[in-house]
């Protein structure tokens, strides 16, 4: 099972390398955006993946200010263990922490009401493009 779900990430992951989601109509579109207009917390991942998976953190960063922050994240969920063994750490797994999802929802509700307000600073949290 765990060997199919990595083959299927490699499979994702070369599919956003490979084409652009900006460029290409083969990606959904955000339902939410098609229907309001307005931006879901994770309008622009897409893209921010694409431009992820081409080192162009700026990019990322553009397309979903939270995007880098999430990944992040997860990857730290999947190495603490694996830096706890070899240098001798104690790292939480933050992800089992009783106030994690509401912190994580809470953050979400935040960016996502924040990422639609038409001023400045909040402006700049849509997606570029």
């Amino acid at each position: 099972m765990n060997s199919i779900l990595l083959l299927l990430i490699i499979g994702v992951a070369v599919l956003f390398f490979v084409l652009d989601p900006a460029q290409h109509e083969i990606f959904p579109q955000c339902l939410f955006h098609s229907l309001t207009g307005g931006y879901c917390p994770g309008c622009g991942s897409q893209r921010a993946l694409h431009s992820l998976l081409h080192f162009d953190f700026a990019g990322v960063v553009g397309y979903n200010f939270l995007f880098l922050p999430a990944a992040l994240f997860i990857l730290y969920h999947y190495l603490y263990p694996l830096l706890n063994k070899a240098f001798g750490w104690k790292l939480p797994n933050l992800f089992y922490k009783k106030q994690t999802p509401l912190i994580v929802l809470a953050i979400v509700i935040l960016f996502w009401i924040a990422r639609n307000l038409p001023w400045y600073p909040f402006n700049v949290l849509a997606p570029v493009g």
